[in-house]
């Protein structure tokens, strides 16, 4: 079967993170949907008309909407991409579940308001949706998860996560990678919070697990770079996430080679880079 796939929000991560559609690998829904050989971007949508435009002509589709109630009322979907602004996600959701489409691509976070978010999961109507937290479909971390669960690097001590922008935006693909390696948490403790001129705030603060497993989040104030970085220490060894999980280092515990009197951590091998592209 081919399914046909539409995308709501024709921005950066919709498709616009890739200059070349043929390069061979992808960081958006439209390549995503180009590289899946049963789907077919059959049609998308946004309000900006230039936008749209271009779109259409970068990843060769010729339905093209202003409007996604048209869109939803004039197509017959399998799939669609929700890739608008945070505050328009509710209203596409409920719009996509009582048209009947029959799966949904939600960009993250799924609301900012828990209520929403509450009601989205009684609209689903069992219906698959999937949220880009996009490391979970990342192969070198799926496997360093199953690893951590065996018990493979020693025993979760700590976690520490530096995180920039908002919350919403940025930290909260931490929040769920840690609960996808660990599980749900039992609480959160807020340490400080930041005042941004943008609507996401930020926060210092720490996620607790019921083993006695703590994760502080740490955000780093507006520098000029992107950078997100997540350090798990256990009583064996240092795992580290960086460059946006790119990258995959490990520290082992080695003798300490002068005083032979203590363990030390020690990097044997170069960072190397997760399969982040498939």
């Amino acid at each position: 079967n081919i399914y046909r796939a539409a995308i709501i929000g024709c921005g950066l991560v919709a498709g616009g993170y890739d200059p070349d559609p043929d390069k061979g690998w992808t960081a958006t829904h439209a390549g995503g949907y180009r590289l899946c050989p049963n789907t077919d971007i059959w049609a998308v949508c946004d309000i900006a008309p230039k936008v749209l435009s271009e779109f259409g002509k970068k990843w060769e589709v010729q339905r093209l909407y202003r409007d996604y109630s048209e869109m939803l009322e004039n197509e017959r979907l399998d799939i669609i991409s929700i890739c608008l602004p945070t505050v328009y996600h509710f209203d596409a959701y409920r719009s996509a579940c009582r048209a009947g489409v029959r799966a949904i691509f939600l960009e993250k976070p799924v609301s900012s308001q828990i209520e929403q978010a509450v009601e989205m999961e009684l609209l689903r109507d069992g219906r698959p949706i999937a949220v880009n937290y996009f490391r979970r479909w990342n192969p070198t971390l799926q496997t360093l998860k199953e690893e951590l669960k065996k018990g493979m690097y020693g025993k979760p001590l700590r976690v520490t996560v530096h995180y920039v922008k908002g919350l919403l935006e940025n930290g909260s693909h931490f929040v769920d990678l840690l609960r996808w390696f660990f599980g749900e948490p039992i609480g959160f403790k807020v340490l400080r919070v930041f005042t941004r001129s943008q609507d996401d705030s930020a926060a210092d603060f720490e996620m607790i697990w019921s083993t006695g497993l703590v994760a502080t989040f740490l955000h780093v104030p507006e520098p000029n770079y992107v950078f997100h970085e997540v350090d798990i220490f256990t009583d064996q060894t240092r795992v580290t996430i960086s460059q946006r999980g790119q990258f995959l280092s490990m520290s082992y515990s080695v003798e300490e080679p002068h005083f032979k009197k203590f363990q030390i951590l020690e990097r044997n091998k170069p960072p190397v880079e997760t399969e982040w592209r498939n």
